[in-house]
């Protein structure tokens, strides 16, 4: 775990999505980066800029801002991680062996389990549901232009949207 990411190199996370979910489509691996990056934003992320110095569960430790360095970006289908899309299209991603990542601290293991609960309800999700909800966020709405890709997306938007939205609800 790095100090602005937990995922100095986000191919370690889309392997371990490959290995996890049951059917991992193109579609499922994007739609599924991109909750885990929004939610772990706007919950583990956030950690460090709402602590009030109480007694709290987390006080002793300390989690990266961001889950991954993404870059997503505004297509047809929802939000889409370009640098993995294109490494898919490749066919560089398989199944990764490490079922111990991210196991060795407290906040490791918080995180491992953050992230198999986000994969565990989209592996429940067909491909198109994920799609539709995704098109429910303004962030991809905000963007979006019929008929175009590659219309960048902005992280802290992103986070914002889900830490406003479903977090301080």
């Amino acid at each position: 775990m790095g100090t602005n990411y937990v995922f100095d190199n986000k191919d370690d996370l889309v392997n371990y999505l490959y290995l996890k979910l049951s059917n991992p489509t193109k579609i499922k691996i994007q739609k599924t980066l991109y909750l885990l990056f929004a939610y772990y934003g706007a919950t583990y992320g956030n950690l460090s800029e709402t602590k009030d110095n109480g007694d709290d569960e987390f006080d002793n430790q300390s989690y990266p801002k961001l889950l991954f360095n993404a870059k997503f970006e505004a297509w047809r289908y929802g939000p889409v991680e370009v640098e993995v899309y294109n490494d898919e299209k490749q066919g560089c991603y398989e199944d990764s062996q490490d079922e111990e990542m991210l196991d060795h601290t407290p906040e490791g293991k918080n995180i491992k389990q953050f992230i198999d609960s986000i994969i565990k309800q989209t592996n429940e999700i067909d491909d198109f549901s994920l799609v539709d909800r995704t098109h429910q966020d303004k962030c991809w709405m905000d963007q979006y232009k019929e008929g175009l890709n590659h219309i960048p997306m902005d992280n802290a938007d992103i986070i914002k949207e889900y830490n406003e939205r479903y977090i301080k609800k």
